[in-house]
């Protein structure tokens, strides 16, 4: 159960973190991740495309990604995404229903606006948003792929956003898009289809009857199709176009003069204050900028902007370095 810590308390953890050096109860530098470990598909989830599970210290979040077949618009031509969260009574049970379901509520909307595709995000069509829509698509203007990411926070021993995005990641990169082709069927001839009137008897030329129901075209660039199929493969499907680009949170404690990462629970309390920043990198190299995705202020307090703009560029070094080895344990190059 989540202990409440007494004003002294927290006095104690803010004069440690400002002292010279830096000090933490559990001998981590301000900017050191708790060690991450990383378990991922049919161990997590077998029935998903893909799942992970992501445990940094006390936290742990499960992600799970399913791919359903759905009709869309022909202005849409894209496929969709939809996120979910869920707390575990366990990873809150200090907390009322109520308060559990703000809390879903909130980390769910988060993942939304973060994952799901809008054209208004995207004006060089280049982002993981766009880059990962497109791939969905089955028949363009027809069908598509709609991506269910279900996450599951089992415990929260603090920093649970960058713990929930990192599970996600992890599921998304571990998700596999089953291969389709597009189908387009040949209608039958008045003539072959029917007989002459006055014909009673006969039997109907087997390789013109066969003609009649051969399928047309069978492929991918069908460009009339009237269904698609799934492919008969030794694997289970291709990865997800763009995967290398899914965002990542880096969650920053901030105090008047400096700030840690991977705060744990008790750390949270003492510094309420938190900057949620999130980014995307189409390649893990270290010479390339990445994509600047949003942020989120929460608890009291405030930051000033000359401030945050520093926060701004450390954080993108800090999301760097979690990406590269998040990518050397999912082996994405």
């Amino acid at each position: 159960m989540a202990t409440l810590l007494s004003r002294a308390e927290k006095s104690y953890i803010i004069t440690s973190l400002t002292s010279k050096p830096p000090l933490r109860h559990d001998g981590r530098g301000p900017v050191d991740y708790r060690l991450i470990g990383l378990a991922r598909g049919d161990s997590v989830a077998p029935l998903a495309n893909g799942s992970a599970k992501i445990r940094v210290g006390g936290t742990e979040v499960v992600a799970a990604v399913r791919l359903e077949v759905e009709d869309i618009d022909l202005e849409l031509d894209e496929g969709r995404m939809r996120c979910n969260v869920t707390c575990s009574p366990a990873a809150y049970p200090h907390l009322s229903a109520n308060q559990q379901d703000d809390i879903q509520k909130d980390l769910t909307s988060l993942l939304q606006s973060t994952f799901s595709p809008t054209k208004s995000h995207d004006s060089n069509g280049d982002s993981f948003t766009s880059v990962m829509s497109k791939s969905l698509t089955i028949l363009p203007g027809r069908k598509a792929w709609t991506m269910y990411l279900d996450a599951v926070v089992l415990s929260d021993a603090g920093n649970v956003h960058d713990v929930l995005f990192l599970a996600c990641r992890a599921a998304i990169c571990d998700t596999r898009v089953p291969r389709t082709r597009a189908v387009e069927y040949a209608q039958p001839s008045k003539g072959s289809s029917t007989r002459r009137a006055g014909e009673t008897g006969g039997e109907m030329d087997v390789e013109e009857e066969a003609d009649i129901w051969k399928t047309a075209v069978q492929s991918k660039r069908a460009a009339r199709a009237a269904d698609f199929e799934l492919e008969d493969t030794a694997d289970e499907g291709g990865w997800l176009e763009g995967r290398e680009r899914c965002p990542v949170a880096v969650t920053l404690n901030v105090l008047p003069t400096m700030h840690i990462l991977d705060a744990t629970h008790a750390e949270e309390q003492a510094v309420p204050l938190k900057l949620v920043l999130i980014y995307s990198f189409a390649t893990i190299s270290t010479q390339k900028e990445g994509e600047f995705m949003g942020m989120r202020l929460l608890g009291p307090g405030q930051v000033p902007m000359a401030y945050l703009s520093g926060l701004i560029q450390e954080g993108e070094t800090y999301a760097k370095q979690l990406v590269s080895a998040l990518n050397v344990q999912m082996e994405i190059k």
